[in-house]
C-alpha cells in the first residue's frame, strides 16, 4: 500500500474503483484534495463531479507521490453522448464537447 494524494483544481464529490470495478472510496475533498491508501502498481478508475461537471478517468499508481486532475474551466459547455448508427448502441469515450467561443 502507498500514501498518495489526490488533488483537483477545485472541490469535488469523488469516487475510486479498483480493477475489478469494486468500490474503494467515495466521498467530497477537503482543499481540493484527498489523502488515501492505495495499492501500487494497479489501475483505478476515478468519478468526480463539480458544479454540475463530471470527470472520468483511469490512472495508474506508480512512484509519484501526487496526482492531479482538473476540470474543464470553460463555461457554457454541452457534452454529446454518442452512439452507432446501426445499433444504437453507446460509443464508448465517445464525448463531443462544445463551448462557445469568448
Amino acid at each position: 500500500m502507498k500514501k498518495i494524494k489526490i488533488k483537483f483544481n477545485r472541490d469535488a464529490y469523488i469516487c475510486i474503483y479498483n480493477y475489478n470495478n469494486d468500490l474503494i472510496f467515495n466521498g467530497n475533498t477537503y482543499n481540493n484534495e484527498i489523502e488515501l491508501c492505495l495499492e501500487e502498481c494497479n489501475v483505478y478508475k476515478i468519478i468526480a463531479t463539480s458544479n454540475y461537471q463530471r470527470l472520468v478517468t483511469s490512472f495508474f499508481i506508480n512512484n509519484n507521490d501526487i496526482y492531479r486532475f482538473g476540470f474543464n474551466t470553460f463555461n457554457n459547455t454541452i457534452t454529446f453522448l454518442l452512439t452507432d448508427y446501426y445499433y444504437n448502441l453507446p460509443i464508448e469515450r465517445g464525448e463531443l464537447l462544445l463551448w462557445q467561443r469568448q
